[in-house]
C-alpha cells in the first residue's frame, strides 16, 4: 500500500491530507506500454522526484527529476523506455518484458525537506495468443461417443466458450467444463450441440484471443427413409413403367440400395430407378434400405407391394371384379 513518511501536513499543493500518490497495484501486457498513475497536480513545492525499481530487494533507480531546474536524469537501461510526465510524476514504461513485474517506489522531496513516498506492483501478463480448439474425436456418432472439445492458449487468462454468438450453456450432466474451463465434455453427443460454430475466448485482466470457429461434424441417420411409387397404387399394367424413389436423412448421406422379395437388386443403388415395360416377374414387394458408414446403421423404409396385371382385358375384368 502506499504510504507518507516522517511528514503529514494539510495541503502541499500536490494531494490533500491522506491522499494515496498512486494506486496499489496495476497490471501490463508483454510487449505493451503501461503508466503508473499518481494524484499529483502540481509540482511546486517539490524539490526532487525519483522513480526506483525495487525487484526482489534490489533497489535500482530508473530516473531523478528536478522541477526547478527543469531536468530529468534517467539510468542509461530506460531512456530509451520510460516517458516521464513533468506535470504529473506519471512513469510510462515500456514495452514491457517480464523482468519488469516487480514494486515501483516514487519518492519526493519536498522544498522543505519532507518526504513523500508511494509504491505499486506491477504484475506483468503474458499476450494471448495462439487460441485454438481441438476435439478428441474427428467424427463423433450421434449418441453414441463423447465429444471432448478443449481449448489452447498461450498466455495468462481464463476461458469462455460461445456456441455462435452466445454462451454455450453447461448443464453439468450432458454438458460439462472442467475447473479450469478450458476443456468442454459432452457426454452422447447430438447433432445439434455443436452446429455452432464454436468459439473459445481466452482472457486476461488486460486483453482476451478468440479461436478461428470450430466446427464439428455428428454423423447421425439413416433416419426417416421415405419411399415414394410413381404411378401409386399396388396394381400397375402390363407394359407400363413403375418408378421408385428413395431419400433418408443421414450425415454422411446415405447409401442406397432396392431390394426386391428381401433380395438386392443388382446394380440398383441411385436414389431413383425406374423399371420399364413391366412384366408378371416384376410383381412383389419392393424396398429401400438406407446405410450409413460412419454411424454403422441400416434403415429399411415401408415394403411396397406392386401386382403387374396381363393383358388389358384381364386387367379390366379384375377392376370390374374389385368395384362389383
Amino acid at each position: 500500500m502506499f504510504y507518507f513518511t516522517e511528514w503529514h501536513q494539510k495541503s502541499t499543493g500536490c494531494c490533500s491530507e491522506g491522499d494515496l500518490l498512486l494506486r496499489e497495484k496495476t497490471k501490463g501486457v508483454i510487449g505493451k506500454n503501461v503508466t503508473f498513475k499518481t494524484t499529483i497536480t502540481s509540482t511546486q513545492d517539490f524539490l526532487t522526484v525519483t522513480w526506483n525499481f525495487n525487484k526482489s530487494a534490489n533497489i535500482e533507480r530508473i530516473i531523478t527529476s528536478v522541477p526547478s531546474s527543469n531536468t530529468n536524469d534517467i539510468e542509461k537501461k530506460y531512456t530509451s523506455r520510460v516517458i516521464y510526465n513533468k506535470a504529473t510524476c506519471e512513469l510510462q514504461l515500456g514495452p514491457l518484458v517480464k523482468e519488469d513485474e516487480g514494486e515501483y517506489i516514487l519518492n519526493i522531496v519536498t522544498n522543505k525537506g519532507k518526504l513523500l513516498s508511494g509504491q505499486i506492483v506491477l504484475e506483468v501478463l503474458e499476450p494471448i495468443t495462439d487460441v485454438k480448439i481441438s476435439s478428441n474425436l474427428p467424427e463423433p456418432v450421434e449418441f453414441n461417443s463423447t465429444v471432448v472439445l478443449s481449448c489452447s492458449a498461450k498466455g495468462s487468462f481464463t476461458y469462455q466458450w460461445l456456441n455462435g454468438s452466445v454462451p454455450l450453456v453447461v448443464d453439468g450432466t450432458h454438458i460439462k467444463l472442467n475447473a479450469v474451463g478450458n476443456e468442454l465434455t459432452i457426454a452422447e453427443v447430438r447433432r445439434t450441440d455443436l452446429r455452432g460454430p464454436i468459439f473459445c475466448i481466452a482472457k486476461n485482466a488486460l486483453e482476451s484471443g478468440t479461436s478461428a470457429p470450430f466446427n464439428l461434424t455428428v454423423s447421425y441417420g439413416p433416419e426417416n427413409v421415405i419411399m415414394t411409387q410413381t404411378p401409386t397404387g399396388s396394381f400397375l399394367k402390363k407394359g407400363s413403367n413403375l418408378t421408385l424413389a428413395c431419400s433418408a436423412q443421414s450425415d454422411p448421406p446415405a447409401q442406397l440400395q432396392w431390394m426386391f422379395n428381401g433380395t438386392e437388386m443388382p446394380q440398383k443403388t441411385t436414389a431413383n430407378i425406374t423399371l420399364t415395360s413391366l412384366e408378371e416377374k416384376h410383381s412383389g414387394n419392393y424396398s429401400c434400405v438406407a446405410y450409413n458408414a460412419k454411424t454403422n446403421r441400416y434403415v429399411s423404409s415401408h415394403v411396397a407391394v406392386v401386382s403387374v396385371l396381363g393383358t388389358w382385358p384381364e386387367f379390366q375384368n379384375l377392376t370390374d371384379f374389385c368395384l362389383g
